[in-house]
């Protein structure tokens, strides 16, 4: 019988897989780097969106952390996941972003002048059902003290490992289990008081 968590054998062949790779860009094929761009670019920017709520403000955050993970990349142990380390960078930068806009103000670049899109009415329905779910999800997200929200969505999110949690927030891995502990349990609580069961 396989006691070995569902994917975990695959991670591990992603993760050798990405291992090589990184080996091989280091070993002087630079233009391999941009296999990296691509695999992680979208996933990175919705990250700093959530961060940030801007989009020009998350497309300038994520071209930076490609440039200083490209910068760092001789340092990269590639016993640990590429992303996480990426992620840690570009939260780095957010929160930097965060800080700077705290001082000198905001104002955001990105247009809401899209055109909109007609949709059939079961995509309507549908669209509806899903908006009331995030919906619920976002009010109860935001009744959550912000480190258990930020464990939450690295952990829920971003699919990050305990380990790289507490990498990413620079805290012991009992402290990420404890806070995730108090935020699912908060999020229950919440999603049940809204009529949604979890």
């Amino acid at each position: 019988m396989n006691r070995d968590p569902a994917g975990t054998l695959q991670e591990t062949a992603e993760a050798a897989e990405e291992a090589a790779l990184i080996a091989r860009i280091a070993g002087g094929e630079r233009h391999l780097y941009g296999a990296l761009v691509d695999r992680y670019q979208r996933r990175l920017w919705w990250s700093c969106l959530r961060m940030l709520g801007d989009a020009d403000e998350a497309d300038e955050v994520v071209q930076e952390s490609f440039v200083r993970a490209w910068e760092r990349l001789g340092g990269f142990d590639p016993a640990h996941r590429f992303y996480p380390w990426l992620f840690t960078i570009a939260r780095n930068r957010c929160l930097n972003a965060l800080r700077r806009r705290r001082t000198w103000g905001f104002l955001s670049l990105s247009s809401g002048d899209d055109p909109p899109v007609l949709a059939s009415r079961e995509e309507t329905a549908a669209r509806a059902e899903d908006a009331e779910l995030a919906r619920a999800l976002e009010e109860c997200m935001e009744d959550l003290p912000d480190d258990q929200r930020e464990a939450f969505e690295l952990r829920h999110g971003e699919g990050f490992r305990y380990a790289e949690i507490a990498a990413a927030l620079e805290v012991p891995e009992g402290t990420v289990m404890s806070r995730l502990y108090r935020a699912r349990e908060r999020m229950r609580d919440c999603l049940e008081g809204k009529g949604v069961t979890p």
